[in-house]
């Protein structure tokens, strides 16, 4: 018979027995289930890391998905400290228009700016032909619509550049701002004596607010036809096919006739562009005018930019110089305002020096604060491919209703549709504008 010292002992080794054993069975366990984790991670990784690189992957669930037959899967993405990063889709995408054509993809889209991160088609030959779609997407805002690439300029024709362009990045900004505070400036790269890359953008004096581009497709800034970053692009494109900025045949009130879908003013543009050009002839490069700029700045107000707190993000002095016209007016005998000076003039003068590039424009005033309305013309019977925008250079730009079932007020990003891969792009257009409608109702978006 066991004595009570005896039982003592024998139920605490049969405690410590069993407590040994359940943390061996659920360490095991977790161990396990560890490793299938890992496992399940890297092939994750493998499988989605193209279109959205993560250290993590989570399915999402609800009923909402349900909702999206086109969608098979969604996966929200992390990076190494659990932050979201963005999401990415698994979906077989129909196309109804085109005898129900339908196509494998898998997307990735930023958590933050609901901006494209990838794009990829499980049948190898489509996805070779989306190469186009994936260049030009990346980085762009979902939704998504094609408008008709023709134009008056032909695409056929081959224009030669103007000469003695030396090669290198150039750039040219105004001294003051318009009356919505957006400065404009034009950067253009130039190789093998060509024009080969422009962009036209413009800061803001408030620098908690958006570059114009973004600020369009935002909806903050408005334009009566197409959004100003569409027009904006439109302008650079045919810039970069007429290789000189007189090509674009300005007329006196600013506009073009000649490329469709720009119905701002491009007198801006013009001149920007035409200071690149000079620039680059003197080899006057992007890097030699911003610290002219830096120094106009620091001897017209007597304080650095850093100081004053007037360097933007990007790097560009937000600044604007209105209240000292002596600095960059070019007056007449009668003391009448005749044009204006550029920057490299501008230094030149400050180094005792006079030189002129010839760009001494008539002084033009600033585009009204209040932008116009947007152009609501719509075209309700049809007649074109749903989401792309028609119209000849002479007449309004008609937008069909929607593209996708969503309005086209919401749209983000308009590009150019291919015209070697045409299905394989709509399709995947089809995809990105499922995934945004996913988010709108995953997320509760108020658009």
């Amino acid at each position: 018979m066991m004595t009570h010292s005896q039982i003592k002992v024998f139920v605490t080794e049969a405690l410590l027995l069993a407590i040994v054993s359940a943390a061996l069975i659920i360490g095991g366990f977790l161990w396990s289930n560890d490793r299938a984790d890992r496992r399940l991670q890297r092939e994750y990784k493998q499988k989605f890391g193209t279109v959205l690189p993560a250290e993590s992957y989570t399915p999402l669930t609800g009923k909402v998905i349900y909702d999206f037959p086109e969608i098979n899967s969604v996966y929200r993405g992390y990076d190494k400290d659990g932050t979201p990063i963005g999401y990415v889709f698994d979906m077989t995408v129909v196309m109804p228009t085109d005898r129900n054509t339908k196509m494998d993809f898998r997307i990735g889209i930023d958590y933050e700016t609901s901006r494209v991160t990838g794009i990829m088609c499980e049948d190898p030959k489509a996805n070779r032909r989306l190469k186009y779609i994936e260049s030009t997407l990346k980085g762009k805002q979902i939704p998504i619509a094609f408008r008709r690439a023709d134009t008056t300029v032909s695409d056929d024709e081959t224009y030669s550049p103007v000469e003695g362009l030396k090669d290198g990045i150039y750039y040219a900004q105004r001294l003051i701002d318009d009356r919505s505070k957006f400065v404009d400036y034009v950067e253009m790269e130039i190789k093998g004596g060509k024009i080969t890359r422009v962009n036209w953008d413009a800061f803001n004096l408030d620098m908690t607010t958006e570059d114009r581009s973004y600020a369009s497709l935002s909806g903050a800034y408005e334009i009566s036809g197409l959004d100003w970053a569409v027009q904006s692009y439109n302008i650079c494109h045919a810039l970069l096919k007429l290789q000189d900025p007189d090509r674009l045949a300005m007329k006196s009130d600013g506009t073009t006739s000649i490329i469709d879908g720009v119905t701002c003013s491009i007198q801006c543009f013009v001149d920007l562009s035409k200071e690149c050009i000079n620039n680059s002839r003197a080899g006057y490069t992007k890097d030699k005018y911003l610290s002219a700029i830096n120094r106009i700045y620091t001897e017209t107000m007597g304080s650095s930019p850093d100081a004053d707190g007037v360097r933007n993000k990007a790097g560009y002095i937000a600044f604007s110089f209105e209240k000292t016209p002596e600095l960059y007016t070019i007056y007449d005998e009668s003391g009448a305002a005749r044009g204006y000076k550029n920057v490299r003039e501008i230094e030149a003068e400050m180094n005792g020096k006079k030189i002129s590039n010839g760009l001494t424009p008539t002084p033009t005033p600033p585009p009204e604060a209040t932008p116009e309305p947007k152009n609501d013309a719509r075209n309700p019977e049809g007649g074109a491919e749903d989401g792309i925008a028609i119209g000849g250079a002479d007449s309004e730009q008609i937008l069909t209703e929607s593209i996708d079932d969503l309005p086209l007020s919401e749209v983000a990003t308009y590009i150019y549709p291919p015209s070697d891969s045409y299905t394989e792009a709509r399709l995947a257009i089809r995809a990105f504008n499922t995934g945004y409608k996913f988010l709108k109702a995953y997320l509760n978006w108020r658009v």
